[in-house]
């Protein structure tokens, strides 16, 4: 008979690796029943909420997965805590999640990091009940591995062969304000490296819409294009190929909110411009603009440059720059 009703086990498993696999088979067969909580904010690069979602339902398909993102926490009405707060938030976090979620609490917590008993003791506070702290491999003799280390370093020994191909995927993602070459370059960096291509939502609805957006527009456009990166992610997968190309990510929808209207953005809207790349290329606005009948004038150009220049600053997120002609980009973009 199992130990325990419903366990419990809270990880980022970016990427979900054997040690991980390893802690969830112990903890499946201790109970009844295990519900798995997968968050991380920020996220990496290759181990995104659709992809988590993907590993922990092929590697166990028997158990409830909640694997979310800041947006998924956003709508369920949550804030989801930064890896680098304290203790106390995450806990409390974790515990409202399941309030909301599952509607009863968990006898037990586990893990192979010291922090399970204070998570225990917590939660046992929060719910007037006990739940017990069940640490699993916690010196990792059996599987010497962390996920860090594998973020810091992907390799294929200690995670299954379809996590590595996922998590090397490479999302290339070019943003910068109107007529500054993204469509085109996107366009062409795509057919080089024989890469699915994303295409901009937005101007597609843009263009259904007549030119009139209202700020709600924005957030679907944001949430259309996540969707469709993510589909994007499962062709070149499904292919063997080993990257996309992005024209646009949702912090140029954000940018677009910010410079549009002047209440505040959606806090779904700001969450999924927290979207991570492999690489983002910032391309200068340089050259003269190209009107094309749809265009800002180029004072607004201007002003959506210095909002990339501002944003990019303020979370201190890792770019490239493309500058010069097209041509002189092309040679950027593949040295």
């Amino acid at each position: 008979m199992s130990r325990f009703r419903t366990g419990l086990v809270v990880g980022k498993f970016s990427p979900l690796h054997a040690g991980h696999r390893y802690l969830l088979e112990c903890a499946e067969s201790a109970c009844d029943r295990l519900v798995v909580i997968s968050y991380s904010r920020p996220e990496f690069a290759g181990c995104t909420a659709d992809l988590r979602r993907l590993w922990l339902g092929q590697a166990m398909p028997g158990t409830g997965h909640q694997v979310l993102d800041a947006a998924d926490a956003v709508r369920l009405g949550l804030s989801m805590p930064g890896n680098d707060a304290s203790d106390e938030r995450q806990r409390q976090f974790c515990a409202n999640l399941i309030d909301r979620s599952l509607q009863s609490p968990v006898d037990a917590v586990f893990s192979s990091e010291d922090y399970g008993q204070g998570f225990a003791e917590f939660l046992s506070a929060h719910w007037q009940q006990p739940v017990e702290s069940v640490v699993v491999d916690r010196h990792r003799v059996r599987f010497p591995v962390s996920g860090s280390e594998l973020r810091a370093q992907p390799n294929n020994d200690w995670v299954e062969p379809s996590v590595y191909a996922a998590q090397t995927c490479q999302r290339i993602a070019l943003i910068g304000a109107e007529s500054t070459g993204k469509t085109c370059l996107s366009q062409w960096l795509a057919e080089q490296r024989g890469w699915p291509w994303v295409a901009e939502f937005g101007r597609e609805f843009w263009h259904e819409r007549g030119g009139v957006l209202k700020s709600d527009d924005l957030l679907a456009i944001a949430r259309t294009q996540v969707d469709r990166e993510n589909q994007a992610v499962q062709l070149a997968l499904a292919n063997g190929q080993t990257g996309i190309v992005c024209d646009t990510t949702p912090l140029t929808t954000l940018i677009y909110h910010q410079l549009m209207f002047d209440a505040p953005p959606p806090a779904e809207l700001v969450a999924l411009a927290e979207r991570p790349y492999h690489q983002v290329w910032l391309c200068a606005a340089d050259f003269p603009m190209v009107q094309d009948g749809t265009r800002s004038p180029e004072a607004f150009r201007q002003q959506q440059q210095a909002r990339y220049h501002t944003e990019l600053a303020e979370r201190d997120l890792e770019h490239r720059h493309l500058t010069g002609s097209l041509t002189q980009r092309q040679h950027q973009l593949l040295s």
